[in-house]
């Protein structure tokens, strides 16, 4: 169910940045769908919480605990 909700979260227009939590405390923040990748088996996720570093995150599935969204993006303008 979790990756099922996810690609949904991911999919979503206008997106809407979200945190995935995990089992061992982490929270990550997924800003734009081009920065996130779920792994074709659908165990595990890759993120990339900043562009300007070149560090991404390895999520397992099976410890997300909660997901937690925000308010739509709405591009430069703020309208």
């Amino acid at each position: 169910m979790t990756t099922v909700r996810i690609k949904t979260m991911l999919d979503e227009r206008p997106f809407r940045p979200f945190d995935i939590h995990t089992s061992d405390g982490r929270r990550v923040t997924v800003r734009a769908p081009d920065f996130a990748w779920i792994n074709p088996t659908g165990r595990t996720m890759y993120v990339c919480p900043d562009p300007n570093v070149d560090a991404d995150e390895e999520i397992d599935l099976l410890h997300v605990t909660k997901l937690t969204q925000g308010r739509p993006h709405r591009g430069k303008s703020g309208r």
